[in-house]
């Protein structure tokens, strides 16, 4: 039998590590934790939202591309992280979709859901109950560049020639808050596609952001048709505030303030209270 005091000892010395274990199991969701589980609630609230290629027609549901592709923030309102997602894997996607979080609207939590239209059909979206929205108009009015080169071979050829044509268009918005807002074009396509069956050989996805924050989205596509291949573009609102879309310098896109909920000919909004 070992002596009492050796037991006492060894107790002593055990304590301090049973206590630094409980304390370790209960202390609170690190920084990474929070985000981790931040990302999972967006992903879940993304995943209830259905979008419709057909109005009317079930059977013409489009997937959801489960990862964002997009994650960004916006400081000047207060945002968590926000993501913004894609209906259709494959060819041009049919629509987008943004979330982002506002913990400190007036109402409570609330989340924020834009969705735009990408295609040149009307569609349909839905969520359960709440949201039942049909486009009056396709997303997408796709106009010739007539003047650009015509599109190169070489995939990567394009990639730079389709930067070189971003860099002609500006966009600025009129926001609810913070007046106008000169929006600054990311370098880089959000999402590129193809889908040569209905002559599209390249496709991407540009954005024009407050911040990070995508608020007009510029699609830039090469089309074929009759052997002759050539640029068109089209410009996509995502935002709640007016914008104007300017190409060389001259006005070729505008639209009013959308503040939500809104509805609008190809573009909805709108407020979801946030689970406590």
């Amino acid at each position: 039998m070992r002596p009492i005091s050796v037991w006492i000892t060894a107790c002593c010395l055990l304590a301090p590590l049973v206590v630094q274990s409980i304390a370790t199991s209960e202390e609170p969701a690190g920084p990474e934790d929070a985000k981790a589980a931040h990302r999972a609630r967006m992903q879940k609230l993304a995943s209830t939202f259905q979008v419709f290629a057909v109005p009317g027609k079930p059977e013409s549901k489009v997937d959801l591309v489960a990862e964002p592709i997009l994650r960004y923030s916006d400081s000047t309102r207060q945002t968590n992280e926000s993501g913004l997602w894609i209906w259709g894997a494959k060819g041009r996607p049919s629509a987008v979709l943004c979330i982002e979080y506002y913990p400190n609207r007036k109402r409570g939590p609330s989340w924020l859901y834009e969705i735009a239209s990408l295609s040149t059909e009307r569609i349909a979206a839905q969520r359960g109950e709440e949201l039942e929205w049909t486009a009056k108009q396709p997303g997408l009015d796709l106009k010739s560049l007539a003047d650009a080169d015509p599109p190169a071979a070489r995939a990567v050829q394009r990639l730079a020639q389709m930067k070189s044509l971003r860099a002609r268009f500006t966009a600025y918005e009129h926001a609810v808050i913070e007046g106008r807002v000169e929006l600054r074009p990311l370098t880089s396509p959000l999402h590129r596609y193809a889908d040569p069956e209905h002559g599209i050989t390249d496709g991407a996805i540009f954005s024009f952001a407050n911040g990070t924050n995508p608020e007009v989205l510029l699609v830039l596509e090469a089309h074929e048709a009759d052997g002759k291949a050539a640029w068109h573009y089209a410009i996509v609102q995502l935002t709640g505030g007016a914008i104007v879309v300017q190409l060389d310098g001259k006005d070729v896109f505008q639209r009013g303030e959308a503040d939500p909920p809104a509805v609008r000919d190809s573009y909805v909004n709108g407020w979801i209270a946030a689970e406590k």
